[in-house]
């Protein structure tokens, strides 16, 4: 039952964005994670994203119009995934750009603050039905009080403040990571796909665009209610232009081969693409002919110089060296070699250390120094890449084969 306590002023259309933002929001967010086959890892980041928001929309449609009362174990259930936006938005605009397909060591990190934000509401989201119905009745006498009430532990206004503060710098992050590719690109004659970088803009301004409204919401000294509604009218309107534009950009949202990179000579071979179903076009590509010219540059390099014998060795030195822009390096080798920079440098450190373990010459070195010649900076390191990398450990390897003079 739903108690009769007074509603927000434009209740009625304010709940019809809500729930409409809520239900695009989702069904993008369902297609990005679970459709769309190109760019998975950088897809389902923008679908989290997404979803953080999609439910937070719903959440927010239910208050305004009481109907929470009927579903109160979806009260605060979103909270901890506010925190999920701006870095699953940032993380998205990264792996795009430089074609990660999976997340970086020290990624991790960025989920913190959702994970200790769950922590805090656990006792809380414990709660029977009928300790939040209470609580909400108290709550919503004042439907301004909900963007000020306290959640967790820390006081009211903190996670508001703390939110809009990392919206904001994860925002400032994804501006960076545009400016820095952008001129990347420049100095190597032009981008590849300059619709995709065109997308990550508007995306990006629609970012930036989302959190004052959470601050004047509940910091500036303005009317609660109109305040309210302002932020919650932006929540909804960023929603739903931003699956709308996706929708819009078929290539972005289902993967398809809609648009072509620019400077991708020739027609597209539709009889070639359907021979190769995982080559399908990535989101930034590179033409044949210029992924020729990089792997022969970039295997000759390798095989005379063997900088991969160098401990900390990264793909900025390897593009300074091969002159390959970073982003193209990092496209070439995502898309040609189907693995990351990580694999991609280990794979030959393995080589190096399997092409010595059977020579009389080498016989002298523990594995670990041998590891240390091949380039390897530890222990764990060698031994987790040498199993991936070869199948086996390295004494079964060394056991296999016998010594040569």
């Amino acid at each position: 039952m739903i108690p009769a306590l007074p509603l927000m002023p434009y209740a009625e259309p304010l709940t019809l964005l809500m729930f409409l933002s809520a239900f695009i929001g989702t069904l993008v967010s369902v297609i990005l994670a679970f459709v769309n086959t190109v760019q998975r890892h950088a897809n389902r980041l923008l679908g989290v994203s997404l979803f953080s928001v999609a439910l937070f929309a719903l959440t927010s449609g239910l208050l305004i119009n009481h109907s929470i009362f009927l579903v109160p174990h979806l009260f605060r259930l979103n909270m901890p995934l506010h925190y999920l936006v701006a870095p699953c938005a940032y993380l998205y605009v990264r792996a795009v750009l430089y074609q990660e397909i999976r997340f970086r060591r020290y990624d991790w990190l960025f989920f913190i603050p959702f994970g200790l934000h769950t922590l805090e509401l656990l006792p809380f989201l414990l709660h029977s039905a009928a300790y939040k119905f209470q609580y909400l009745e108290r709550l919503l006498v004042d439907i301004a009080g909900v963007t000020k009430q306290q959640e967790g532990l820390l006081p009211a206004y903190y996670h508001p403040v703390l939110k809009f503060a990392a919206g904001t710098a994860y925002a400032g992050l994804q501006w960076r990571l545009l400016r820095q590719f952008s001129r990347q690109t420049n100095s190597a004659s032009g981008c590849e796909n300059q619709a995709l970088l065109r997308w990550l803009r508007l995306f990006t301004v629609l970012n930036t665009l989302l959190y004052p409204p959470l601050l004047l919401a509940t910091v500036l000294p303005v009317g609660g209610t109109a305040a309210t509604i302002f932020a919650v009218g932006a929540l909804g309107s960023y929603l739903l232009v931003t699956s709308t534009l996706l929708f819009l950009r078929p290539q972005v949202l289902y993967g398809m081969l809609g648009s072509r990179p620019v400077g991708e000579a020739g027609p597209a071979s539709d009889s070639a693409a359907a021979e190769k179903p995982d080559d399908a076009v990535r989101a930034y590509s590179l033409s044949d002919e210029r992924k020729c010219e990089y792997r022969t540059r970039l295997e000759a390099h390798i095989g005379q110089e063997q900088p991969f014998r160098r401990k900390g060795y990264g793909i900025k030195d390897l593009a300074a060296e091969t002159a390959i822009p970073p982003h193209h390096l990092s496209a070439l080798i995502n898309q040609e070699y189907r693995m990351n920079f990580s694999d991609f440098i280990n794979r030959y450190r393995v080589e190096y250390m399997k092409a010595r373990m059977g020579q009389l010459g080498w016989r002298h070195l523990t594995l670990e120094g041998l590891a240390l010649e091949a380039g390897f900076s530890n222990r764990t390191t060698f031994a987790r890449a040498f199993v991936k990398l070869a199948g086996c450990t390295p004494t079964e390897y060394l056991a296999q084969v016998a010594p040569t003079a």
